[in-house]
């Protein structure tokens, strides 16, 4: 650069305010300077004045040149500025005529800058002293970005020094650290010069049996495997402690890697978990002794239980004043309660022991379920419930499954969902998936918060367990049917919302199922050989457990495919879905009777009731009503047949030559019947010469005859029916007597249904008794209606004892 012509010039000579000559005289110099990306700053280091800032000067410190070139550095700089512009200042630098760069916080009028100052002292021609030059640098970002810098670190090391576990980075051949959280050193008991030595000292703490289990992480680590592993070391002041090692390998863009580690004391952990471990083993071994008590002990108390109830049974046998019979009846209900219980904690043992074996055979979870329905159906609609059944397309006829331990899961589920369900209805639905079979008990009831559904199936537990709670139970049921259900090889889940109710599925593996049934002709079958109806589907609505084990068994034997229903609201939901050959209705049942069905049914698909089956299908009327004008009547409304009740075999198969008129010409062995066109078929029992027994033998051999060899076992289950609705219908009985008047509408009721049920089993007597009761109520004439009650009743305890000798004496 051509340095300028001298210029004579005093700072005596320039009035304040002005320029100086010197630069005045440089626009080539000026114009350099504003090019420059510093600021610069040329102070007159005699007086501390400004002579020259070029453009990024004015931008940094916010300044006019014009307004402050001659002026006095203090009138218009930043006062920490202003002091570097002192003559002591300068002087300071004639030695060294450039001092070092400092960092300077400064006050604009655009608020607070940081910038990075350096001075200089250059000689410059013309002038008398050297002039002292500043060049300004916006540190501004800098700062900002060194003090994030600062807080991350802090922060960091704020975290590292309050969690409890150890951190640090190293090599990967661990023999440098390049950080670590001051919890190493008391973790592993090193002093700092030990850890500046590097974590290869790690290995001198870990105890000999477990550094093979140490080594490995440089196999992890070789392979790219993070390790975590649970070793332990001698520490030279705690002696033996347990650590939780963790480390992985981070490869960085400038191709180093290094190793991140966490290091954490585990000791406490370890000796809860130890502690926890026997604690368990004890428990195990204090269960097992338990569930082997609770064997011996049920077995034992069963004998004498049998003995009381076989003693009561023997006394309400013999003549008894009224009161003195409902003691014995009430101690009767209480011992039946009891052994229930004491088989819940036989089976429970036997579950907890592994004394559970499963007997497996083919059975069909169609029929199964529809039994189950049947037998809890007069407790949903006690409750006012609907019970209804759904069933899944590609349904297996059979599986092999233990038809005795799966009906006891779900009787178990069912009888829990009606018991909390006060409002609604209670469904059990069956899904077929590609390797299970899924039977789902759904509800409308109380349902149970998300924290309560892990204890569901606990044993001795029930969702409320104060002692207000309105639900009787062991809280055992669940408990067993879990067991059960695993022992299936199985699973059972729950979901539940309060307020809205529960689902509980059990689901089943399938192990060689036998033919689907077809969507729309889901129903039993059994076939002992071709009959005329073979293959008919056939459609029960009956709310009897007695009926309904008869009709079955005895359609099963003409080859019909059965569905049952319990009540006309279910049979009505089955008509939507599949369709039928023929529907046997009874009449009287609880809700919708069967010509209200009837009538719903012959309108035809509506919003409510989307019917698959036609409406034209004929329907027949099942009653046990016998009286002159009921068939006329029921024809008249819409039935295209009458069955009365008890229902006959012979009567059975003439009502379906009738029925279903295309179907094959009969067998050779009903080829001497003729159709008994337009005759009514009457329910009077045939009778063999003589005083008739308490249980008729013709009743009992036509039930044997409907179950050649007893392979079903229908006369047992038909007269546990039986006794099982005596359980229902006489304390409903019972309740009826009790107030003021007499409930004629529930006596009706008991009447009517003991009546069919009794003579379907051979009480003859007992079902004369009912028919006697029910004309007198439907006649409304109550005047001795008390004492045919009495007898009905002392009857009722004969026909139970009988039964009862009939399941226990040879078949």
């Amino acid at each position: 650069m051509t340095r300028p012509e001298p210029i004579e010039w005093s700072p005596d000579e320039e009035p304040a305010g002005h320029a100086p000559a010197l630069l005045r005289a440089s626009p080539e110099i000026q114009a350099i300077a504003d090019q420059l990306p510093l600021g610069v700053l040329v102070i007159e280091t005699s007086v501390a004045r400004i002579l020259h800032l070029n453009r990024e000067a004015e931008r940094l410190l916010v300044l006019r040149r014009a307004q402050v070139l001659g002026h006095a550095a203090s009138q218009h700089l930043d006062p920490a500025l202003a002091e570097l512009c002192q003559p002591a200042r300068w002087r300071q630098l004639e030695g060294a005529r450039q001092a070092g760069r400092e960092d300077l916080r400064l006050q604009t009028a655009f608020g607070l800058r940081w910038l990075q100052v350096q001075r200089s002292l250059v000689s410059w021609a013309g002038a008398r002293r050297p002039v002292g030059l500043i060049s300004l640098q916006d540190a501004s970002a800098k700062r900002q970005l060194e003090r994030a810098l600062q807080e991350s670190d802090t922060r960091f090391r704020e975290v590292t020094d309050s969690v409890r576990e150890c951190l640090f980075v190293t090599t990967p051949n661990w023999d440098r650290l390049h950080f670590s959280s001051p919890l190493l050193l008391d973790t592993l008991g090193l002093t700092p010069s030990e850890l500046r030595m590097g974590p290869q000292l790690f290995e001198q703490r870990v105890h000999p049996d477990d550094r093979a289990l140490y080594a490995r992480r440089l196999q992890a680590q070789a392979e790219g495997q993070p390790s975590d592993m649970v070793l332990r070391i001698l520490h030279p002041a705690k002696g033996l402690r347990w650590v939780r090692l963790r480390t992985r390998l981070q490869p960085h863009a400038h191709g180093q890697s290094l190793v991140y580690g966490i290091l954490a004391d585990v000791s406490d952990e370890q000796a809860r978990q130890a502690e926890l471990q026997r604690a368990r083993d004890l428990a195990e071994a204090a269960s097992q002794a338990k569930s082997a008590f609770m064997a011996n002990m049920s077995h034992e108390m069963r004998t004498p239980m049998n003995g009381i109830m076989g003693m009561t049974q023997l006394l309400l046998g013999t003549p008894l004043q009224d009161e003195q019979r409902g003691y014995a009846q009430a101690a009767y209900r209480s011992a039946e309660t009891l052994l229930r219980q004491i088989n819940n904690v036989l089976d429970f043992a036997q579950a907890e022991s592994g004394q559970l074996a499963l007997a497996l055979d083919a059975c069909s979870p169609r029929l199964l379920a529809e039994t189950l329905l049947a037998q809890h159906q007069p407790a949903a609609h006690a409750k006012g419930l609907q019970l209804l059944l759904e069933c899944g397309e590609g349904l297996p006829l059979e599986i092999q499954a233990d038809a005795l331990r799966l009906s006891q899961v779900l009787d178990k589920l069912l009888d829990n969902a009606i018991k909390f369900t006060a409002r609604g209805e209670v469904r059990l639905r069956l899904e077929a998936g590609a390797e299970q079979l899924h039977f789902r008990v759904q509800d409308s009831g109380v349902g149970m918060a998300a924290e309560d559904l892990p204890r569901l199936f606990s044993a001795f537990t029930q969702g409320n367990a104060s002692l207000a709670r309105p639900h009787e139970g062991s809280g055992l049921g669940l408990s067993i049917a879990q067991g059960l259900v695993k022992l299936m090889g199985g699973q059972i889940e729950a979901l539940s919302t309060p307020g809205l109710g529960s689902c509980i599925t059990v689901s089943l593996p399938l192990a060689a199922p036998t033919a689907e049934i077809p969507a729309a002709a889901g129903s039993a079958q059994r076939t002992s050989g071709l009959t005329p109806f073979s293959g008919r589907s056939i459609l029960v609505v009956e709310d009897n457990e007695t009926n309904q084990e008869v009709i079955r068994e005895m359609l099963l034997q003409l080859g019909c495919r059965v569905r049952l229903c319990a009540d006309a609201l279910s049979g009505l939901q089955a008509l939507c879905e599949e369709r039928f050959d023929l529907v046997m209705m009874d009449i009287h049942m609880p809700g919708m009777d069967g010509m209200e069905a009837l009538s719903w049914f012959r309108k035809g698909p509506t919003q409510q009731f989307k019917f698959l089956c036609p409406p034209s299908t004929k329907v027949v009327a099942v009653t046990a009503n016998a009286l002159d004008g009921d068939e006329q009547r029921l024809r008249q409304h819409g039935f295209d047949g009458y069955l009365p009740k008890p229902v006959r075999q012979s009567q059975l198969l003439d009502m379906l030559t009738l029925s279903i008129p295309d179907a094959a010409s009969p067998t050779d062995a009903n080829a001497d019947r003729s159709p008994l066109e337009g005759r009514t078929m009457t329910s009077t029992p045939e009778s063999t010469p003589g005083a008739p027994a308490l249980l008729d033998s013709q009743a009992l051999a036509r039930l044997r005859e409907l179950d050649p060899g007893g392979k079903n076992q229908l006369l047992q289950r038909v007269v546990q029916a039986f006794l099982k609705s005596l359980e229902r219908l006489l304390p409903e009985l019972a309740q009826a007597r009790a107030g003021a008047t007499l409930e004629l509408g529930a006596v009706r009721h008991v009447a009517h249904t003991l009546k069919s049920s009794s003579a379907s089993l051979g009480a003859l007597e007992l079902s004369r008794r009912c028919a006697d009761i029910e004309a007198m109520v439907r006649n409304n004439q109550s005047e001795g209606l008390d004492s045919l009650l009495d007898g009905m009743q002392d009857e009722v305890e004969r026909v139970r004892h009988a039964l009862s000798e009939l399941l226990t004496g040879p078949q």
